[in-house]
């Protein structure tokens, strides 16, 4: 049994060693989808095969990306992911997006649609529950803060109206922009949108705060609701009015 061991042992070294050449040679690029969670699995599992795993995670997941996006208990319930290989597959997601968010042009103006949205994109890389922030701006619409607001599950969010009023009364901004994602939906305002946006206008309004946009992230696609003649127009005392357009 130990002699098995050992050239089992040996054969996937040197698969391992293979594919580690093949990398530097080509490349992440050059590896199929189940070849790449295999590489990566590598970190995890030090010795054994991870080809039938990799195998496992995608045929349970549907592909490579639903497999990176899954959540750690969600990744435990394959066979033969423990917690290290679960905590690996997120902190890699997690890394990721923090490096997204860190190359963001962050003293650029988000005056246009376009580039609030491309702005607003990295909070959501991966996210698989709706989550809703507000972007603080200061008087040359430069972001000053990313606050999230409020995060529910995959449709659904629910703002806390004193939380979020504490939270933009400890700031000096005075202007913000909404962005949310709809994680299994298309990038399209709803009327739940527009009443979310109406009732936050509403409380920031107490502040002589205005919200000047708001964001909807769906993937890699974006819309903005002014552009859209979806925002509201808030007037205090005045109920929610028709959308605004331009």
């Amino acid at each position: 049994m130990g002699c098995e061991k050992m050239a089992e042992e040996n054969l996937h070294a040197n698969h391992r060693a293979r594919m580690q050449e093949r990398v530097d040679r080509d490349g992440l690029d050059s590896l199929a989808e189940h070849e790449a969670l295999e590489y990566l699995l590598f970190l995890s599992i030090p010795r054994a095969d991870t080809n039938e795993l990799a195998h496992r995670l995608i045929n349970h997941f549907g592909d490579f990306c639903k497999v990176m996006e899954a959540e750690p208990d969600e990744l435990m319930q394959v066979e033969g992911v423990g917690p290290k290989s679960a905590r690996l597959i997120a902190t890699v997601m997690a890394f990721g997006r923090y490096y997204q968010l860190k190359k963001r042009k962050t003293r650029q103006a988000l005056d246009k649609a376009e580039a609030a949205i491309e702005y607003v994109k990295p909070l959501f890389r991966g996210v698989q529950n709706e989550q809703l922030y507000l972007i603080l701006l200061d008087d040359a619409c430069r972001p000053v803060q990313d606050l999230r607001i409020a995060e529910g599950v995959p449709n659904r969010v629910t703002v806390d109206t004193r939380k979020l009023l504490r939270a933009v009364a400890r700031t000096n901004s005075t202007c913000g922009i909404l962005a949310h994602n709809h994680p299994t939906g298309l990038a399209i305002p709803s009327e739940a949108d527009r009443l979310t946006t109406y009732r936050i206008m509403e409380v920031t309004g107490q502040l002589g705060f205005t919200i000047m946009d708001h964001i909807i992230i769906a993937g890699e696609d974006g819309c903005s609701m002014l552009n859209r003649g979806s925002l509201p127009e808030y007037r205090p005392g005045g109920g929610i009015l028709q959308a605004a357009s331009r």
